[in-house]
């Protein structure tokens, strides 16, 4: 166990198991837990109190007329509020954006009981704080920080300011500072909006786009009608305090699951359905309208009913006019044959992977979502699909399928349109040539992956045969000769030619011998048979001294057991190690180096060789860096080199995934 301190970290919640609550004093997590269950427990029967204490008041001490639209609203919108709060703190207790509503609804639902005992000016207060300054800080607080949290803490500043200015004015009923102060606000939270639209991506945006959505159903309809109306009619405020709960609802749904339903899709629905009917509710006025100026007397009931079976016939195809023109606006355009294959060439040449070209597909056809298939197997996807809306393209290359192309449809689409259709038709040759490259690509790597993996394996056969068979029957030639060389000095006829003879045959049997040996060597260091990847290594570059005469002092790391290495990582490794430590002899002017292996979980190899002096020459790949490179490139591997003032490295990443011969 290492002396230093350490901290535990609840495996379920993320809290620190033990933490400083007083000097002197420590509370375990299972108390911090408990007194958030009971702050939580607490704020929520508080606001159960006060929806109480509110509906009460609207019986007990009524309020004037020209205030019970602002009661009512209170009352609503200080339930959903306070509700989203609760919610999201009982979800994520260290949520700060959830435990913002709960103080924004807690302060709407003071208004009415502090109103009934006689203090609307301080109602009005805490519900402005709660309107203007609590809600907003929330909101801001959604999204997390990064690189914007200078800007956000600014815009909050601005926003926190402008809203108390806002409830002081509300107080001392100084209506014109009021709305002042709260059009600051709203510019300011319409501008951190779009400053976080533009700044993030993924979870983030949609978080945003959340937010925004919320803010369009629940604060702009409410804030037209009551400008629009002045005093607002008990129907009027039902629909305002309704609509107020889609901003504490998107913002629950932003908290908590962004990724729940997609939110573009929905905000397009929002919108195509208000422009229905807009469009819906002006034709038929416009018929009337025309109908009375035409013939001097009102449209009668027939003639109505004739206006309403025309605007239902001419419903659905200006509906899809409408969501075409609406995802053009909101997904970046519809399908366009050359817009298209030119964002698509882009990122073709530019080496892409099939995901970033599905993405861009995708964005030019405005279709919910695309799929590349081979066979059962999905190679890359882009939004989302449902497998019974489908139109299916096959891709093929010189007469051969090599995928196919899935392209979802939209839920009132029975078939795609001729233009989508003749944009996957142009498309549809590029992206098969694309895929099968792709494919090419793989099979040649693995190809020469496995050409490697043979060849050295090969060698390591060769050796063994050499070492084994060849050399035991050269040895044997050699005894024999010289048995024979024995025999013939006995005094046999001829002896001084059958000793010539002799001598040469020895001869002969010693040099294939040496040949051999020198062949068996530089098929594969001797050493890795007998001592292993670290053992081989630190033999050879034992000898090794620096540029100077001097010593070199190599220091090597490794895991206490290597895992079983194929044997053209085993090479490359040592090639690496042993080149790498050869160059800092030759060329760093220093005395000592490092030597690293290393094995990620990864399944990669690490080789890394480092001296902690200067060059005293400019770096030049040589032979040897050409060498090194070759060799870990071919299986696969990466290899940098890196210079600087502080010293050279060199870095292999060998793959131990490599095919095995059997």
């Amino acid at each position: 166990m290492s002396a230093q301190r350490r901290t535990n970290t609840h495996p379920a919640v993320g809290f620190p198991q033990r933490f400083t609550a007083l000097p002197g004093t420590t509370l375990s997590v299972s108390s911090a837990m408990s007194v958030a269950s009971a702050l939580l427990a607490a704020s929520a029967l508080l606001a159960a109190l006060l929806t109480v204490a509110g509906l009460s008041s609207l019986w007990a001490a009524p309020p004037p007329v020209s205030r019970q639209w602002a009661v009512i609203w209170e009352l609503v919108a200080g339930i959903g509020i306070s509700c989203t709060g609760l919610t999201v703190t009982a979800r994520q207790s260290t949520s700060v954006p959830g435990r913002l509503f709960v103080l924004a609804g807690i302060l709407l639902l003071t208004g009415p009981p502090l109103a009934a005992l006689g203090q609307p000016a301080v109602a009005d207060l805490l519900t402005v704080l709660g309107v203007a300054v609590v809600v907003p800080v929330a909101l801001l607080r959604i999204v997390p920080g990064g690189r914007a949290r200078p800007a956000r803490l600014a815009l909050e500043a601005v926003t926190t300011a402008a809203g108390a200015v806002c409830a002081l004015a509300s107080m001392l009923r100084a209506p014109a500072a009021a709305v002042a102060a709260g059009l600051v606000v709203g510019v300011t939270v319409f501008c951190a909006g779009w400053l976080l639209f533009e700044i993030t991506a993924g979870d983030a945006r949609r978080q945003v786009l959340w937010i925004v959505l919320g803010v369009c159903l629940g604060v702009l309809p409410g804030t037209m009608i009551i400008m629009a109306l002045g005093a607002v009619p008990p129907g009027a405020t039902v629909l305002v305090s309704l609509l107020s709960l889609a901003l504490p609802l998107a913002a629950g749904i932003a908290l908590l699951a962004p990724r729940a339903v997609d939110v573009r899709a929905v905000i397009s629905q929002v919108v195509v359905f208000t422009l229905m009917m807009i469009v819906s509710v002006a034709a038929f006025r416009g018929a009337e309208a025309v109908s009375t100026l035409l013939s001097g007397r009102a449209a009668g009931d027939g003639l109505r009913s004739l206006f309403a079976l025309a605007i239902a016939a001419a419903f659905h195809s200006i509906l899809l006019r409408v969501r075409s023109g609406v995802d053009e606006l909101l997904f970046g355009g519809r399908a366009d044959p050359v817009k298209t294959l030119t964002r698509l060439g882009v990122h073709l040449t530019a080496g892409s992977p099939p995901q970033d070209w599905l993405d861009t597909l995708r964005g030019a056809l405005a279709v919910p979502g695309v799929q590349l298939r081979q066979g059962t197997e999905v190679i890359a996807a882009s939004g989302t699909i449902d497998p019974e809306r489908t139109e299916v393209t096959a891709l093929h290359t010189g007469g051969e399928h090599v995928g196919d192309l899935v392209v979802g449809l939209s839920p009132d689409q029975l078939q795609l349109a001729p233009g989508t259709r003749a944009v996957l038709d142009l498309v549809a040759a590029s992206l098969a040539q694309a895929l099968h490259a792709v494919r090419l690509s793989e099979q040649l790597q693995t190809s020469r992956e496995r050409v490697v993996t043979a060849l050295e394996e090969e060698r390591r056969r060769v050796r063994r045969d050499l070492h084994d068979g060849l050399g035991p029957t050269l040895t044997g030639i050699a005894y024999s000769a010289d048995a024979a060389l024995n025999l013939v000095r006995g005094g046999s006829e001829d002896a001084d030619q059958a000793t010539l003879i002799l001598h040469d045959l020895r001869s002969d049997a010693g040099e294939a011998i040496a040949e051999i040996r020198r062949i068996v060597y530089g098929l594969r260091p001797k050493a890795l048979d007998e001592l292993g990847l670290i053992g081989a290594v630190t033999q050879r570059i034992s000898h090794l001294r620096s540029a100077d005469g001097a010593a070199l002092d190599v220091t090597v790391s490794a895991p206490a057991q290597l895992p079983d290495l194929p044997a053209a990582v085993e090479v490359a490794a040592y090639r690496v190690a042993v080149e790498g430590v050869t160059n800092v002899a030759r060329h760093a002017g220093v005395h000592a180096a490092q030597v690293r292996f290393a094995v990620r979980d990864d399944g990669v190899l690490e080789v890394q060789v480092q001296d902690s002096g200067r060059s005293v020459a400019p770096w030049k790949a040589g032979v040897g860096t050409d060498s090194m490179r070759e060799r870990v490139e071919s299986i696969g591997g990466s290899l940098t080199i890196s210079t600087g003032t502080d010293g050279a490295t060199v870095s292999a990443e060998l793959p131990l995934d490599l095919p095995r011969n059997p």
